[in-house]
């Protein structure tokens, strides 16, 4: 079984910028000839790679892809017009790319994070739109995002300070807002992992003192922690409402009173913290690929 992982451009030197992040192609690619499978990186961006000739294609590392919405649909069109397998599913993908996801979520009865959704060329009045809610510092991100791409906090008073930004975000995407969320900085983030539906590991990742950016390439701490059973029941449920079935899902969210409030469930190329899961968490991420793979076969 011949499996590619795919990479955006310039990955390798990302990955020696980030100094002590850990490289899961590296990780995977031997767990993967543990079972049997070879796993091969090329760059989802390069017009000669032959995905045809993979048995699957795994957009692990496709980080860019926010950047280059629109090119990366395209192939994602190409991939499915060449009868190649992508994990997650390419409907699937193409639905958790765009934030709007969550408003899908929220309809089917999941505890979703507060957020204002705005439409892509929306003329966005800040004070009109936003005042009513009483929110105080408030949040805004491109609607196609990952890793704080774009992302501003600011406070109600001077938003119209940033109204120039979030005019050249709507013009490229639509735009999320959410209040800003104090439990994060002070409690941290949950980040609940799930292989093939089952629950792999958890962890708390903490914001370095003054950010609230919880990516450790912003100096986040990541910390190993099994989530309360209510938590994980949560989080477990979030995954029920997705419209199809995952070989690999990362679960985001925080903790107000007592409940776990969804921010992100990553679907596409979510950094999986294999290091915090144990010693057979990549061998576990990699057999959920293989059962899907082998599933699809069946199909």
């Amino acid at each position: 079984m011949n499996i590619a992982y795919v990479v955006m451009d310039g990955y390798q030197e990302l990955i020696d910028a980030q100094g002590e992040a850990l490289d899961e192609r590296q990780v995977l690619e031997r767990a993967f000839a543990q079972l049997g499978a070879e796993m091969t990186a090329v760059r989802w961006r390069d017009r000669a790679v032959d995905w045809a000739r993979f048995d699957a294609v795994l957009p692990k590392a496709c980080w860019d892809y926010v950047q280059r919405s629109s090119e990366f649909f395209a192939w994602l069109d190409r991939l499915r017009d060449l009868g190649a397998r992508l994990v997650n599913p390419p409907e699937l993908v193409r639905w958790n790319s765009d934030k709007r996801y969550l408003l899908d979520l929220r309809r089917a009865g999941v505890s979703v994070a507060p957020l204002v959704y705005v439409e892509q060329n929306t003329s966005l009045d800040l004070r009109a739109e936003l005042s009513p809610l009483g929110w105080g510092e408030l949040v805004f991100k491109p609607a196609i995002s990952a890793g704080a791409y774009r992302t501003l906090r600011v406070s109600s008073l001077d938003a119209e300070g940033v109204a120039e930004q979030l005019e050249t975000i709507l013009r490229d995407s639509a735009l999320l807002v959410q209040p800003f969320f104090p439990e994060i900085p002070r409690d941290g983030e949950w980040s609940l992992v799930f292989f093939g539906g089952v629950f792999s590991h958890g962890l708390v990742k903490v914001p370095s003192r003054g950010d609230f950016r919880s990516q450790p390439m912003f100096g986040a701490t990541a910390t190993a922690k099994d989530p309360p059973p209510a938590l994980l029941d949560q989080a477990t449920r979030a995954l029920a409402a997705l419209p199809g079935e995952t070989a690999y899902a990362r679960v985001d969210g925080f903790v107000r009173e007592g409940a776990l409030q969804i921010m992100e469930v990553e679907l596409i190329e979510p950094y999986l913290f294999l290091e915090h899961g144990g010693p057979l968490a990549a061998r576990r991420f990699c057999e959920a690929v293989i059962a899907w793979i082998d599933g699809c076969g069946r199909r």
